[in-house]
């Protein structure tokens, strides 16, 4: 399971830090140059500068009692913007009172985000190819040290196996779909599809890594033109292992 660290929760005074480390070497604006002076060239840094604060006003301070001040100091962009708002940040860096309940906020979403991502990896697949191909598969995976939803191992005795699925596909990470001719029409591969199909279209951020077994690519396009769009790989030029390193790279892309 993906974890949050502490150091995470403190990304906002770490990046505040940043942002008024950065403004001391920073001259202000001007309008008018000295000889030999490009205008443009001296007011860039505070300009660059007044641009990261904004993305970090949009992203922390919204709540805060400076915040309209701010928000008019960056709509109107007037020369006294870069002071007045680096004077607007240094006494937020000594807000305790904001910072830690800023902090609270930040560790509560992380908190929930590391509840909804319970599994790396949820192995869709139909239990005919379980023998041949997944028994395997989900033996190389769990090698990764990764929590891994897979119903002969994450259904216990009693379970209402219907909801436990179900909240497996909202739970995990990444869906590693294992398509073959098993896997077409049958109710709970179908269901599983469609869940992972609608999470990513609504997410809009990849939940989907498809292999096919013992069928085509143009087989899969015909079966589900959805999923052809997908890069899948096969297991005919894989193995499990290979496979298994394949998805270790794809979560470690997604925690960074």
């Amino acid at each position: 399971m993906i974890r949050i660290t502490s150091e995470e929760t403190s990304a906002f005074e770490q990046e505040l830090k940043q942002l008024l480390d950065r403004a001391k070497n920073i001259n202000a604006p001007i309008r008018i140059a000295p000889p030999n002076v490009d205008i443009e060239e001296h007011n860039r840094p505070s300009r660059d500068w007044l641009n990261d604060a904004e993305i970090f006003f949009n992203k922390y301070l919204k709540n805060h009692s400076l915040a309209p001040r701010m928000k008019s100091l960056f709509f109107h962009r007037q020369q006294k913007a870069y002071i007045e708002i680096k004077s607007c940040l240094e006494s937020i860096s000594r807000d305790a009172d904001f910072i830690r309940e800023t902090n609270e906020i930040l560790e509560d979403n992380n908190m929930k985000k590391t509840a909804l991502n319970q599994y790396d990896v949820f192995i869709s697949h139909a239990n005919k190819d379980k023998e041949d191909f997944v028994e395997e598969l989900f033996s190389s995976i769990s090698k990764l040290g990764v929590s891994v939803f897979y119903d002969k191992e994450s259904l216990e005795w009693g379970d209402n196996w219907k909801n436990k699925i179900l909240e497996g596909t909202q739970k995990a990470e990444f869906a590693i779909i294992v398509i073959s001719e098993n896997f077409f029409d049958r109710e709970w591969t179908e269901i599983e599809l469609k869940e992972f199909l609608n999470r990513q279209n609504k997410a809009g951020q990849k939940t989907i890594l498809p292999v096919i077994h013992n069928i085509s690519m143009e087989d899969l396009r015909k079966k589900y033109p959805d999923v052809a769009d997908i890069q899948a790989i096969s297991s005919k030029d894989y193995s499990c292992d290979e496979i298994a390193l394949l998805f270790a790279k794809q979560l470690i892309k997604r925690l960074k």
